[in-house]
């Protein structure tokens, strides 16, 4: 189970709160503890001390009798528990909740924990300067723990202040994340259609980068919505004219009783019909080019191996056009590509060639490489290109004003796509003497590609 951003700050500031909360209220009740421990055993030294002041004057005038009145006026709330022993065991001097026998067996002097009545003592031995006499005081476990507790409760208090703070820790919290709730909620409550930019204003400057992304996500998306769209109205307008063409002449067919004019129409239905059929092959081609990201697997490959078999597919088609194709590939050209696209593309130049060479005409088909770049060049022996057309012949559809034949527009673009999915470029030069065109493919010699997925 997934749990929301909220959720996990909130167990993450809380948990942090309470954990730090309760090491600090330990720590403190551990030191506390320790020196109120400290305190009271102080307090038996020092109650110890003063007896055997008192014993070392008074002894010899049995003066000791009144010694735990004096220590309750002087501030001692509890009864005192004491001893005083002379040196031959006698015991001279007792407190009046003291038993009669010693407090303690340990006769040296310092601290021990006995038992005595059922329950825990904390005993202090010492001896009077002159050694005659054994001084022993105590105090009750239980009646220091009491006091202890107090003691420590006092030093605590102030840490209990600190509870409320969950509350305005949550509070905090949650005021916080306002500002992701409302970007939330006015991206949740677009349309489908919707691809407008995200207001940054309302977003927190933790947020920004992730709505700078959706963003950027969104141009993306409306860019290439509105390429399709272009793309579909085009394709639309390009697949009717040839169809509608097609579809008449099939009538005007079976409307005539005249065998030539049927197979005039038919043969006119049937060159419509072919040329709905090679834009519908190049749209196929086009369209797997088309994502902004294509999954295409890059292989070694020969490119003078790829041009010699290209070239020799559509040389017997071309010379029924009497049009003559020429290779020139003096040496193998290894580079890393797609064998497919690049075929395309060159088969691609190849038929935009034959449509503008006269008959008699020759297409030479040229390869060069040195150790960066491969180009592949092919040249016709038509009208050439203005410099104001090589500029529009890259895009979709566009046919030049006063070209034969049955192409689709797509031709160039197609090419321009496939050796762009290479790291390539496509340029347009006017042919040998300034007459014809010399389409120059260029594509950078890669031995390896750092992974099959390449990014137009």
């Amino acid at each position: 189970m997934k749990h929301s951003l909220r959720f996990r700050l909130l167990l993450f500031v809380l948990t942090s709160f309470i954990i730090g909360w309760l090491t600090i209220s330990g720590f403190t009740w551990w030191r506390a503890t320790a020196e109120a421990d400290a305190l009271f055993d102080e307090q038996l030294f020092q109650l110890a001390t003063l007896l055997a002041v008192v014993t070392s004057h008074e002894a010899e005038e049995q003066d000791l009798d009144e010694f735990a009145e004096d220590l309750q006026i002087n501030g001692y709330s509890d009864p005192p528990v004491f001893q005083v022993w002379s040196s031959d065991g006698r015991l001279l001097v007792h407190g009046p909740n003291a038993p009669r026998k010693p407090l303690s067996l340990n006769l040296e002097t310092g601290y021990s924990n006995v038992v005595m009545r059922g329950h825990q003592w904390r005993v202090y031995t010492r001896y009077t300067s002159d050694k005659q006499h054994r001084i022993q005081v105590a105090q009750e476990s239980a009646s220091r723990e009491v006091r202890m507790l107090g003691f420590v409760v006092n030093i605590l208090s102030p840490l209990l202040l600190a509870l409320p703070m969950i509350g305005i820790l949550w509070w905090v919290v949650v005021r916080a994340l306002n500002p992701l709730d409302r970007l939330v909620h006015q991206i949740g409550s677009r349309s489908a259609t919707n691809l407008e930019a995200i207001d940054t204003t309302i977003a927190p400057a933790e947020a920004k980068v992730l709505v700078d992304a959706i963003n950027d996500l969104f141009q993306k998306l409306q860019s290439s919505i509105d390429r399709y769209s272009r793309f579909t109205a085009d394709a639309s307008h390009e697949l009717r004219t040839p169809l509608a063409g097609s579809v008449i002449q099939i009538h005007a067919a079976l409307a005539s009783s005249d065998k030539i004019e049927r197979n005039h129409s038919l043969n006119q239905a049937l060159k419509g019909l072919s040329k709905l059929h090679r834009l519908v092959e190049q749209l196929l081609v086009f369209s797997r080019m088309e994502p902004e990201v294509a999954m295409l697997e890059f292989a070694p490959l020969d490119l003078k191996e790829l041009s010699v078999e290209v070239v020799s597919d559509c040389a017997p088609g071309y010379l029924e056009r009497d049009v003559t194709l020429e290779l020139e590939a003096p040496h193998p050209v290894k580079l890393m590509g797609n064998w497919e696209l690049l075929a395309i593309a060159l088969r691609n130049l190849l038929d935009n060639a034959v449509r503008v060479t006269p008959a008699g005409g020759v297409i030479k088909v040229s390869l060069l490489a040195d150790d960066d770049f491969v180009s592949l060049a092919v040249i016709d022996a038509g009208p050439g290109i203005s410099d104001q057309n090589k500029a529009l012949v890259f895009g979709r559809f566009h046919r030049l004003l006063g070209t034969t034949g049955q192409g689709s527009g797509l031709g160039l673009s197609i090419v321009h796509s496939a050796v762009r999915l290479h790291g390539g470029t496509v340029i347009l030069e006017d042919g040998e003497k300034g007459k014809g065109l010399q389409v120059v493919i260029k594509i950078p010699i890669r031995r390896s590609y750092p992974s099959q997925v390449v990014k137009l």
